[in-house]
């Protein structure tokens, strides 16, 4: 491999793992058909356990984890993606 910006062959490849969340919820279709009112009957009758649950309980996210190759040269310190 040569270095694109100083044309060396002191290049070295690592692998760089990147994560994201992104936090799990219900659908459009869920929210229209009964997860409002099932929401607002919760709310009315058990209030103060409603918000119990909404201040304990954890947040659901779903981790994405991608991997991609990078070539760094040695030598002048350029690095770009395969």
């Amino acid at each position: 491999m040569i270095c694109q910006k100083c044309g060396s062959e002191n290049v070295n490849v690592q692998m760089v793992s990147e994560t994201k969340l992104k936090k799990k919820h219900h659908g459009i279709l869920y929210w229209l058909c009964f997860g409002w009112l099932i929401e607002l009957l919760l709310w009315f009758f058990l209030t103060l356990p409603m918000l119990i649950i909404k201040i304990f309980k954890p947040k659901n996210y779903k981790t994405k984890t991608i991997h991609k190759s990078m070539f760094v040269c040695q030598s002048c310190g350029f690095n770009w993606k395969a």
